[in-house]
């Protein structure tokens, strides 16, 4: 049985004001209902994740299971803080990638779309959590069963509190796209050209109506495409590196990349004073492009 019957429960409560938002289109008041999250899932770190999860370059370290393990605990406990109720996953030896539980499926309003990965040695993953899903009474619709072609990883899809922005990138292809709009059809999508792995490796949302995205070319041209494409309109906090535009914004908090894995684009963190902050290590799961959105799966 992939679940386990360990269930983590333990939270503070924060308050949350409603949204408002401007016939402009710009996002007004503190939405934070819609990065309220009651649940996350998590998954644990296989073994074979340090020789044989999928990296673009060989990091000039290998990965340090024992460290990955470590920071991954440290992540759990820290969105543990956050989040009620986290469903834990048993990591499965023949899924070296399976601890980034963001790419199979997107939990949005009771409903799960589970993905065809865009990467083959991964796609057996989107079954794994399917089980997951379903034991979770959730509405759930499979992105084989609405197009043969289509294929998309979660790491791609950013939701804004207002409209989806997607990358359309090696991982995520437009028939993907066009299925995920019929699916949540009562939200606006927006395809964004990626050059990164994922959307989600060079912008993240970093609060109510506030992109955090890289200035590097990969980012800058993320950041036209928004600008030309979304529905509406946001702010923008740039950082120097892409994987410094990752963060985790759970119930009012930030969760960001700490100061040894990114040393310039610290000082952008530093001044950022919109919401509590949490710096969370992620340096053994960034070897192989993993980045904070990575390791959960957050449900409203």
């Amino acid at each position: 049985m992939l679940l386990s019957s360990r269930r983590i429960v333990r939270a503070t409560a924060l308050s949350f004001r409603r949204c408002r938002f401007g016939t402009s289109g710009r996002l007004k008041g503190d939405a934070l209902e819609h990065f309220y999250y009651s649940k996350l899932i998590v998954s644990g770190v296989p073994t074979s994740f340090a020789s044989k999860s999928i990296r673009k370059n060989e990091p000039s370290e290998p990965i340090d299971l024992v460290k990955a393990r470590y920071e991954h605990a440290n992540y759990v406990w820290q969105i543990n803080q956050l989040v009620k109720d986290i469903v834990y996953v048993q990591e499965d030896e023949n899924y070296p990638d399976c601890v980034f539980v963001e790419d199979p499926a997107v939990v949005f309003n009771g409903t799960a779309l589970i993905m065809k990965l865009g990467h083959p040695s991964r796609v057996g993953e989107s079954q794994n959590m399917k089980c997951v899903l379903e034991s979770l009474d959730l509405h759930i619709v499979e992105l084989s069963k609405l197009s043969p072609t289509a294929t998309m990883d979660g790491g791609d899809v950013l939701f804004t509190g207002k409209e989806f922005l997607i990358g359309l990138s090696a991982r995520t292809n437009k028939e993907g796209i066009e299925a995920f709009a019929e699916v949540f059809h009562d939200y606006p999508v927006a395809a964004v050209q990626s050059e990164t792995l994922h959307l989600k490796s060079m912008c993240s949302m970093v609060g109510v109506g506030v992109i955090a995205i890289s200035s590097t070319p990969a980012g800058r041209q993320a950041q036209y495409e928004i600008e030309q494409k979304a529905h509406y309109k946001y702010d923008y906090l740039i950082f120097p590196d892409d994987g410094a535009a990752n963060c985790l914004f759970i119930n009012g908090v930030v969760l960001h990349a700490t100061p040894e894995e990114y040393p310039r684009s610290y000082h952008v963190w530093y001044d950022y004073n919109r919401y509590p902050k949490i710096e969370v290590p992620n340096s053994e799961m960034a070897k192989a492009g993993g980045l904070l959105t990575c390791s959960s799966i957050c449900i409203n």
